[in-house]
């Protein structure tokens, strides 16, 4: 008769053969968790440095705390006639946003002048709010070209689906017809000092 062996329970094996305790493998672990997350902040606190270096804060500013519902319309007005001074409003989140401007004069002059019933203030290089803005956001906007009474018609009613009537939109009409019959009685002219310098071809 055979001896029963102890039925094994599950499919794992173990093995007692290891120099280490159980306490020293979880301080390891533990240790290095530490290192991975402090690794993990100095990244996070480099991205902030390249952000802020790149472009510097000065040019931006912070708006804070408004209700949810506002809208881009609303910061806009906000800031009034500095809309023109080279301003584009970007979004953070709900109730934050950046007023991105050209220059740094330019948003100490809003943050000097410009009353706000929520929060105005300049964005820090160690600002914690740097690490949820992208590199893009932190680009001052480009000045705007000038744009002619005619070239703004046009592109509105391209927008809206209408056709200028064909005096607006045919900018030089008259100059155009113009040049285009002086080429045309040159190559006349042209062709009759041909036809008197050879002669009539016709022998009779």
């Amino acid at each position: 008769m055979k001896a029963q062996t102890p039925r094994r329970r599950g499919r794992g094996t173990f093995s007692y053969n290891k120099h280490e305790l159980y306490s020293d493998k979880l301080s390891d672990s533990s240790t290095t968790n530490g290192t991975n997350e402090e690794d993990a902040s100095h990244m996070l606190e480099g991205r902030r440095e390249l952000k802020s270096a790149q472009y510097g804060t000065q040019h931006v500013l912070v708006l804070a705390d408004f209700p949810p519902s506002t809208k881009t319309i609303d910061l806009e007005r906000l800031l009034g006639n500095f809309m023109n001074s080279g301003v584009v409003i970007r979004w953070v989140n709900d109730t934050v946003a950046l007023a991105v401007f050209q220059t740094p004069s330019t948003a100490l002059e809003v943050l000097n002048h410009v009353r706000c019933p929520f929060t105005l203030r300049q964005l820090d290089e160690n600002d914690t709010l740097l690490s949820s803005i992208p590199q893009r956001d932190l680009v001052p906007p480009k000045q705007r070209p000038k744009t002619s009474a005619r070239t703004a018609q046009r592109l509105i009613a391209q927008g809206m689906g209408l056709k200028l009537p064909h005096s607006t939109t045919s900018f030089g009409s008259k100059e155009l017809r113009k040049q285009e019959e002086d080429r045309r009685n040159r190559i006349v002219s042209r062709q009759k000092l041909r036809d008197e310098a050879w002669g009539d071809d016709d022998p009779s």
